[in-house]
């Protein structure tokens, strides 16, 4: 028998888009991540019309808190973030229809208005929720410019809205107005009868916040050679998120009323318990013929 058991490999509250100094070579013009047509759509992270909701109500966030990996936390004064990672194309047509038909919860959501959440509402919600995850996705820095998310992952979620499999996703509320994006890669490792380790897969976990809404969204690639074995979903620990939290997908209750019970800025019912919950994973069995993970 082998142990699985969650590794974090490295985490970002946010990632800038690289800009090209003037004295450069000009960067090619990748691909969108959704289809074959040219990126640079510059799409807002947020819907436009939430930062009008802000400027109009006058609500004060403060700058941004911007981390690319393990360098020193800055403040961004720039809240309309946009990522160029994307095509117009994409960008107008079912992005937008998304974002359309999560309007009216949002609005609820940035008021911290109660209502109640049927299934069809928390399926559009989980589409846009994966939908961010991937473009988040698609800013952070990586070796080799490679994503977490496959293209047949973001070219089924394009064409089907269809959610990839393994992914969970998950909302709660905040007990303030807040605008934020986080995101935690890790690897998921199996130790062997002989106590070496092996790599089986790796992990992604996005969690973005708008007005007093959060959602988390976590999915996992197990390596094929491994999916066999039938590796049940990693687990996070039983924590105060477990009370605080309303599962989309694929768990998905007959209603919910929102808000449940919300995360504070700190202290014992603090978001970083939302933030961190990703860094240490339940462990789980993995049972191969010979007790050896291969």
């Amino acid at each position: 028998m082998a142990i699985v058991a969650i590794v974090l490999r490295k985490s970002k509250k946010w990632a800038h888009p690289v800009v090209a100094k003037a004295s450069d070579k000009p960067a090619p013009v990748l691909p969108c991540i959704f289809c074959d047509r040219e990126s640079g759509s510059e799409e807002h992270l947020w819907p436009d019309w939430v930062h009008r909701f802000i400027r109009e109500h006058g609500i004060d966030l403060g700058g941004l808190r911007v981390q690319e990996g393990t360098r020193p936390e800055i403040i961004d004064d720039d809240l309309e973030k946009t990522i160029n990672t994307v095509c117009h194309t994409c960008n107008n047509t079912w992005m937008s229809r998304i974002e359309d038909k999560n309007r009216s919860r949002f609005m609820l959501m940035l008021q911290n208005a109660p209502f109640t959440i049927d299934p069809g509402g928390m399926k559009i919600l989980t589409e846009w929720a994966v939908k961010t995850a991937m473009v988040q996705d698609s800013m952070k820095p990586r070796i080799g410019n490679e994503n977490f998310y496959t293209r047949e992952e973001r070219v089924a979620m394009r064409e089907q809205l269809k959610i990839p499999a393994r992914t969970r996703a998950w909302i709660g509320a905040l007990d303030g107005f807040h605008l934020g994006s986080h995101g935690t890669d890790f690897t998921i490792e199996a130790t062997k009868s002989d106590g070496g380790k092996v790599r089986i897969g790796t992990g992604c976990a996005n969690t973005i916040y708008m007005g007093y809404f959060v959602t988390q969204v976590v999915t996992e690639h197990i390596y094929p050679e491994y999916q066999a074995f039938g590796i049940p979903e990693i687990q996070p620990p039983v924590g105060i998120c477990d009370s605080r939290l309303i599962q989309t997908y694929p768990k998905v209750l007959k209603k919910a009323e929102w808000p449940p019970a919300a995360f504070t800025n700190g202290g014992p019912n603090g978001i970083g318990y939302l933030l961190h919950r990703w860094r240490q994973g339940e462990k789980v069995s993995m049972v191969t013929k010979d007790g050896v993970a291969r």
